[in-house]
């Protein structure tokens, strides 16, 4: 017999025989079939009670509830009671279900998991994950969270920082369609060169003769305006 967490001094879990024992009135509790549907069709359920309130459990449920899964890597993730993150696996636990979800793959080069919380499912991204189980209290709405090196795989936290979405714009690599391969630089038609950047909502614009002068321009204007996010490319 083991202590159900929450309900100490009223239940206890019989983990040979997968019941529940009620210490007030000396017997095992009745259990019942999912019928709802065919996701849930040969668990049981039994309901717990705690100062009037009624709350639902799978036999399942209790069992990991009891018997908690024993790894030092898993980690909380803020306002997700019932969701652990595996700091060596980079992947979501469900305390729940006894489950790790599966990452998807974005079209965009982001592994993505979904969460559920009040019937309401978030994507997040798992680099956002490994930045707010490493700063629980850092508010991060509005901001983007960068990977330094530009890889979008590597989710190491040492990989990862806070940034505005200027920021992380900044922090990318030379667009696929510039044609000279030179980031923040084009040629014109009449072959002279051009350097453009925005950064905080602010163009910066220069035409130069040579690429040459072009570059050094560049060079120099982006590390100024970037700082810590400049990427040359």
């Amino acid at each position: 017999m083991k202590d159900i967490p929450g309900y100490e001094g009223i239940y206890k879990f019989d983990t040979e025989l997968n019941l529940v024992y009620s210490i007030k009135y000396n017997r095992y509790l009745k259990i019942r079939r999912y019928l709802k549907s065919s996701l849930n069709r040969g668990l049981y359920s039994i309901s717990l009670y705690k100062n009037g309130k009624e709350k639902k459990y799978s036999i399942r449920q209790l069992s990991i509830i009891c018997n908690p899964i024993e790894n030092n890597n898993l980690v909380d993730i803020p306002n997700y009671d019932n969701y652990k993150f595996d700091t060596e696996l980079e992947q979501v636990y469900n305390t729940q279900t006894d489950i790790y979800l599966k990452n998807c793959f974005s079209p965009d080069g982001y592994y993505l998991v979904g969460l559920n919380k009040n019937k309401i499912r978030t994507t997040y991204k798992i680099h956002q994950l490994v930045y707010i189980i490493n700063n629980p209290t850092d508010d991060i709405t509005g901001f983007e969270i960068d990977h330094i090196d530009g890889n979008r795989t590597n989710n190491k936290i040492e990989n990862l920082r806070k940034a505005t979405k200027s920021d992380n714009q900044s922090n990318r690599k030379t667009n696929k369609n510039n044609k000279l391969g030179i980031k923040n630089i084009t040629k014109t038609k009449w072959n002279t060169y051009v350097f453009q950047l925005k950064k905080n909502k602010i163009k910066y614009e220069k035409t130069f003769k040579t690429l040459e002068e072009a570059i050094e321009h560049r060079d120099r204007v982006v590390l100024e305006k970037c700082g810590e996010f400049a990427n040359l490319g």
